[in-house]
């Protein structure tokens, strides 16, 4: 009878070890000091991933390209767009 009721204990627990969810995170209550939570995963735990996964290097451009500044107008304003003088 006991061990009966040490299998139904045993059965009922939720097992300890965690699920894995998005880039090889793992679903937690909480997240260690070097890992980041973005979504949820399906028991509701935080889906905990190493925060150099998710950081992005900065990126330094050297020269201006041509798709990256807006073309000038080649339009000159006319003076008071109103009329007033002032």
């Amino acid at each position: 009878m006991k061990l009966l009721l040490f299998l139904l204990i045993l059965l009922a627990m939720e097992p300890v070890v965690s699920a894995e969810c998005w880039m090889n995170g793992h679903c937690r209550l909480g997240c260690k000091s070097d890992e980041d939570s973005l979504i949820r995963c399906s028991n509701r735990k935080r889906c905990c991933v190493l925060s150099c996964y998710l950081t992005v290097q900065p990126m330094t451009v050297e020269r201006i390209q041509p798709w990256t500044v807006p073309p000038m107008s080649k339009i000159k304003p006319k003076g008071n767009i109103n009329g007033y003088r002032g």
